[in-house]
């Protein structure tokens, strides 16, 4: 079971059937997804448990292609935009096997040293692009988690400002004032689920209405402030969105920063899908202000091309990474010195066992240089502006608004249908395409109305994809309609 030899061949295999894979959906060949019902689907997993061996290394590697990646969304289609999941960059994926093999846990710096290196190499450069010196942080397994951490480091910090002798991880949240967080009516969801694991409850997440463009109201969130304030509720933080999710807006950075310095409140960036254009000379000005943030989430799977999942929490006051944890852990943390301890990435994370999160990204930044990368983000804003550029000049759909990053809305305008019957043609084109297997597209339902979604997250999605999607939607339309 641990033969190198063994592992040598099988790999090899591996190596040359993911790669045919890649190229296939590279080249757009075949459905983006082979559809099947899960109720149908479960079928095939029932076998019962298998006390014996059922496969050898040669099996393995026919389930692999014939069972597995057959039944696969393929990500790295060009047809593929539906979700904001990168296609990941290959060697990227190289360098997850090696994070599987060497298995280093990261509780404590003995238990991973270069994995612990690689990873805070990492954050300092992410926090470079942000505008920081010095940066702390951490790498934790998706945005969620990252956004928790970043909260629980406001709530700690904040309740500390309103009275000092309040520790909110050992103390809860009885000694003070009701709080609260202001954010974005389009944040996303992980805040509210945040605010519900902090024991703040969901209700305390108070929605900030948005412009057309899909940005934070300045005079909306004075008013919510104000009323906060009034109620005898302190706002702790206030999360705003570098890349909604429904619509890839990006919020006034720049005022909200200021409105936050001002009252002294804890300002977050959810940037989880559209920090990656600090990356890009050209659109890295649409997050002016970014620097003035007290903490950043930045996914590593969106538009940093990295595999699931890798996302980084980075912190502008390095003493503040190490708020949202504060607890000990004997059998763990035994350094003799807290320059050593320091070292010790479970202070500053959910997790004890960790993965090797950093190798990838320190790969791609050491092989292309973050100046490429950013040529890939050019490149799916570019096609994104296309896409709505063709959809306007067509007098049968509607655009939501312009897009700012890779994410575009918009929907089919069917004639003599009423706005609740337009909203089931948006769901059916969508579900006819997707089940067909031609493309992967969302959608999204914002103040009642449903909007179709893409995500252009592959650089290889070009015009005549754009042009097919068009079509294919046409013809969905002609088919429901009759």
């Amino acid at each position: 079971m641990f033969d190198g030899d063994t592992f040598r061949a099988t790999g090899h295999a591996l190596i040359d059937l993911l790669a045919d894979y890649l190229d296939k959906n590279l080249q757009g060949k075949g459905d983006v997804l082979d559809w099947q019902a899960p109720q149908e689907a479960i079928r095939h997993w029932q076998q019962p448990m298998p006390y014996q061996p059922t496969l050898t290394p040669a099996g393995l590697i026919a389930a692999l292609q014939d069972e597995v990646l057959a039944g696969t969304l393929h990500i790295h289609h060009p047809r593929n935009m539906g979700h904001q999941v990168a296609p990941p960059l290959p060697v990227a994926a190289l360098c997850d096997l090696v994070a599987a093999l060497t298995n280093q846990a990261m509780a404590v710096y003995e238990t991973g040293p270069s994995a612990t290196m690689i990873e805070r190499q990492v954050i300092r450069w992410l926090g470079e692009l942000v505008g920081w010196q010095d940066t702390e942080g951490v790498l934790t397994s998706g945005g969620a988690q990252a956004n928790l951490t970043a909260l629980l480091a406001a709530r700690q910090v904040q309740a500390r400002k309103t009275d000092p002798d309040w520790d909110a991880w050992h103390q809860g949240l009885g000694r003070g004032k009701p709080l609260c967080i202001l954010v974005s009516e389009h944040a996303h969801y992980s805040v509210s689920r945040a605010a519900g694991i902090m024991g703040l409850g969901t209700e305390a997440v108070i929605k900030v209405a948005t412009d057309a463009a899909g940005r934070m109201q300045m005079s909306a969130l004075e008013a919510a402030w104000q009323q906060a304030t009034e109620q005898g509720i302190t706002v702790f933080a206030v999360a705003a969105n570098a890349g909604c999710t429904p619509t890839g807006s990006i919020d006034p950075l720049q005022e909200i920063g200021r409105f936050c310095r001002e009252r002294n409140i804890w300002f977050h960036v959810d940037g989880a899908h559209g920090a990656s254009a600090l990356l890009s000379a050209h659109h890295r000005p649409a997050l002016d202000g970014i620097a003035l943030a007290d903490s950043v989430v930045w996914d590593g799977h969106k538009l940093l091309y990295m595999p699931a999942t890798v996302s980084a929490v980075l912190f502008r006051e390095p003493q503040h990474s190490y708020a949202a944890f504060a607890q000990q852990a004997s059998y763990l943390f035994q350094g003799d010195s807290h320059a050593e301890e320091a070292y010790n990435t479970s202070y500053r994370t959910l997790e004890c066992t960790k993965r090797m999160m950093g190798l990838k990204l320190w790969a791609a930044f050491s092989l292309y240089g973050a100046e490429r990368l950013g040529q890939l983000v050019d490149t799916v804003f570019a096609s994104a502006r296309a896409f709505a550029d063709k959809l306007r000049t067509q007098p049968d759909f509607e655009l939501l608004m312009s897009p700012e990053t890779n994410i575009l809305c918009f929907r089919h305008l069917a004639p003599g249908l009423s706005p609740s019957t337009l909203n089931a043609h948006q769901a059916a084109l969508r579900l006819h395409l997707v089940r067909s297997g031609q493309f992967h597209l969302t959608q999204v339902e914002l103040h009642g109305t449903i909007w179709l979604r893409t995500s252009i997250m592959n650089p290889m999605t070009g015009p005549s994809d754009l042009d097919a999607l068009i079509a294919a939607l046409r013809d969905a339309a002609s088919r429901h309609q009759h």
